[in-house]
């Protein structure tokens, strides 16, 4: 379901469309956190509720970026939300084409201006460091114990992605 708000300002993203001749401004933040509260990774929640914007079918996306939750395969690694946010910038900044230097110099200042915001915003870039224990071993009943958790603290990395993503992109 994708959720759109009315926006009278000037657009900040590309995703703008009419309805009854007022402008319209997809509400990534509204999607991803639906996402994420429909049991997607928060990774899956940022890249699918930006691939559309790019030509990416929403499917597609998810399956691609499944493997970065949980802070890359559920180790406590990088998270998730940073992740998926970086995918999105490569799907708008980076180029298929290798001799592409520019394209690679910008996709790469774009990520490391989002790292350093979400570091220098919420002390590191760790799952395990965001969440405040170590995931890496936790499986079945254990780790659906800590879903509260998840719930409560994830969604405030999702917003700081999202809203980097909104403004850059």
């Amino acid at each position: 379901m994708v959720l759109y708000i009315f926006y009278t300002g000037k657009p900040t993203g590309k995703d703008v469309l009419k309805h009854e001749g007022k402008k319209m401004v997809k509400d990534h933040l509204t999607e991803t956190l639906e996402l994420f509260n429909n049991g997607f990774h928060c990774s899956q929640s940022v890249f699918g509720a930006f691939s559309e914007d790019f030509g990416l079918p929403r499917e597609t996306a998810l399956k691609i970026s499944c493997p970065f939750g949980g802070g890359i395969g559920g180790y406590g690694r990088t998270c998730g939300a940073l992740t998926g946010a970086l995918m999105a910038i490569g799907l708008k900044y980076a180029s298929s084409d290798p001799s592409d230097s520019e394209a690679k110099n910008l996709t790469r200042q774009k990520s490391r201006e989002l790292i350093e915001l979400f570091e220098k915003e919420h002390g590191s870039s760790m799952c395990n460091d965001l969440v405040g224990f170590d995931r890496s071993h936790l499986v079945g009943a254990e780790l659906a114990a800590k879903r509260e958790i998840f719930h409560t603290i994830c969604p405030k990395f999702l917003e700081t992605a999202v809203s980097f993503l909104e403004e850059e992109l």
